[in-house]
């Protein structure tokens, strides 16, 4: 079972929902490319107009529902790589999903996760299709007959042009959530993140691969929890760049900058994930860390404790790697 299918898995368990065939929905368009939605055919330049034809639906569905607009621009990253998009993807389905779950009672069925190393466009616009699939139900829900048109992009399209409208989406959704994503949702990513990042310290037999927990520091804040990630996340990059391999690159000072909401968090913690299964994709034979189910209630001060776990693994990761570079090879 891949990655998309546990994280999934473990937010039906979250949420209490049975999973349900997909509501009857209004049906989403061909690509406005004119290409068939093909894996050899779809680029990065479809991907981002269907995300944008999403953003735009969710706009009508804010106003009709009185929500407020989620108006940062913030860029706290120079470029992105096509797994990193792929895992914001799979944030914007489950998000969608929860929308709809909550004013259409129904759930999807999300498309079948792919390994890290065969990502293609054509999966990160199966997973915003799929997530588009769930808004238009949403719409329809609701009465809205409002038609808004897709609109071709440009070949030049980016991972991180469409990774950025991804993030966008997401941050707008969670305002029109009734039940945002929390400090436990958060809490489960990071818990799979430390089985990555435990799998991977095992490639070294003299490594420790679960370090002992921190005393729990109460009264941290999302703000505390987003930082401390983000600490982590400089350490990954480190990690990824003497392994010979590109992830995204943070832009710490913008992300200190950023306002923080908690989905911000969750967001952050995804990304850890997203390059972490990318890591684990390049170690042969390795085993695929077991699935985390929902932790229960949680609080920002035991997800600050869980990213400290996470901290120390990756701290002595880096020092494996430093002195043995050609590890993955």
């Amino acid at each position: 079972m891949y990655v998309l299918n546990k994280i999934f898995v473990a937010a039906v368990i979250m949420t209490g929902a049975v999973l349900l065939l997909p509501l009857p929905s209004l049906g989403t368009p061909k690509l406005v490319s004119g290409q068939p939605a093909s894996p050899d055919r779809i680029t990065l330049a479809d991907v981002l107009a269907r995300t944008e034809l999403l953003r735009g639906e969710l706009e009508a569905i804010r106003f009709e529902m009185g929500k407020p607009k989620d108006l940062r621009t913030e860029r706290v990253a120079s470029k992105a790589a096509l797994h990193e998009v792929y895992f914001q993807a799979i944030t914007l389905f489950l998000k969608a999903d929860r929308l709809a779950l909550e004013l259409t009672g129904g759930t999807g069925i999300p498309p079948k996760g792919v390994p890290p190393l065969q990502i293609r466009p054509y999966h990160v616009w199966n997973l915003v299709d799929a997530a588009y699939g769930r808004i238009l139900n949403v719409k329809q829900e609701l009465g809205l007959t409002q038609v808004i048109a897709e609109q071709p992009k440009p070949p030049s399209t980016t991972p991180y042009d469409v990774g950025y409208a991804i993030v966008q989406a997401n941050r707008q959704i969670n305002l029109l959530l009734e039940r945002r994503f929390s400090p436990s949702d958060v809490f489960q990513q990071v818990t799979v993140a430390i089985a990555y990042a435990a799998s991977l310290l095992g490639q070294f037999p003299d490594a420790r691969p679960m370090p002992h927990a921190p005393l729990l520091e109460r009264g941290k804040q999302p703000d505390d929890v987003f930082l401390r990630l983000v600490e982590c996340y400089k350490r990954l990059e480190a990690i990824a760049q003497q392994s010979h391999l590109e992830v995204l690159q943070l832009d710490t000072r913008s992300a200190k900058r950023l306002e923080i909401r908690p989905s911000d968090v969750y967001d952050m913690a995804t990304l850890l994930v997203s390059d972490l299964a990318y890591l684990h994709a390049h170690v042969k034979n390795a085993d695929s860390p077991a699935r985390v189910g929902y932790p229960g209630r949680k609080f920002p001060s035991h997800v600050y404790q869980q990213a400290s776990v996470l901290y120390a693994q990756l701290v002595e990761l880096e020092k494996r790697v430093a002195a043995n570079p050609d590890w993955l090879r």
